[in-house]
């Protein structure tokens, strides 16, 4: 634990994700999508709950960046899903995926990133949704894979289904927190990854040189990737909605993304 001095009195926060309750896992889940001062403030703040609001109101910037260093760990700590690739509960060995996923479907990170909203609901997390989130990452190994089969789409975890998810998600609320935080962890640090690796696809529109500007699209709940996916078969691209959904990530991604940057591109050059 780290022990820091406020105004005389000792306060504590965690040094490492293994010393973490699952109190304050679910304190910390609004803030965790991405680093900032004011993440890592709520954070110290849910963890310390006797600090006043006056106590940091008088703190110079450099005292108030030196206490929010405290958890940037919590940004920082890399969780290598390598020394876990899978875990046994209940007497059921599940997988957890490929690093960035890379052997995910579209309509499992659709999910994926749907309970992950649901579990770092700012005003009403939902712990529960971890379990969910886990649910559809984590699944028992497909049966009868051989990798040397040409036709072998590279997945080794069983064909996500929704309902067998939800249930399974049902076994996994007494899964030691530690397995929880690596698969969170694992999930974060790939979304990570497509938010850089796709960056086209999440650019906001450019302002026009007339006229009014373009609108701002509501803040994310969770359902973009859904969307997305709805948008797709609509269109045919990749065959029925049940096509599309069983569709890889990335190979989803990498077009759809190029398709943007296109389309911006030619905005320009008409402009």
């Amino acid at each position: 634990m780290i022990r820091f001095s406020l105004d005389d009195k000792a306060h504590f926060l965690p040094e490492r994700y293994g010393e973490l309750t699952a109190r304050q896992l679910l304190a910390a889940a609004p803030h965790l999508s991405q680093d900032s001062v004011a993440a890592r403030l709520a954070i110290v703040q849910a963890w310390c709950p006797k600090l006043k609001d006056k106590q940091l109101r008088r703190l110079t910037p450099d005292q108030l960046w030196d206490l929010v260093s405290l958890v940037g760990w919590v940004w920082k700590e890399e969780l290598d899903a390598s020394a876990l690739p899978s875990f046994k509960h209940r007497g059921r060995v599940y997988l957890l995926p490929e690093a960035n996923l890379t052997d995910a479907v579209l309509v499992e990170y659709a999910m994926a990133t749907l309970f992950f909203h649901h579990f770092a609901r700012p005003r009403q997390p939902q712990p529960r949704a971890l379990d969910q989130l886990v649910a559809t990452l984590c699944r028992p190994a497909a049966v009868g894979v051989d990798e040397n089969d040409p036709r072998w789409d590279g997945q080794r975890r069983e064909r996500y289904h929704g309902k067998i998810a939800e249930a399974r998600a049902l076994e996994l609320t007494d899964l030691p927190l530690g397995h929880k935080v690596v698969a969170l962890h694992h999930f974060l640090k790939a979304q990570r990854f497509v938010h850089r690796a796709y960056a086209d696809l999440y650019k906001k529109p450019e302002p026009a040189g007339e006229g009014p500007a373009p609108k701002v699209g509501p803040v994310g709940d969770g359902t973009e990737v859904l969307e997305m996916l709805a948008e797709l078969a609509e269109r045919g691209t990749y065959g029925t909605y049940e096509q599309v959904a069983y569709t890889s990530l990335h190979t989803a991604f990498f077009n759809l993304a190029k398709q943007a940057r296109r389309r911006r591109e030619a905005e320009r050059t008409q402009a």
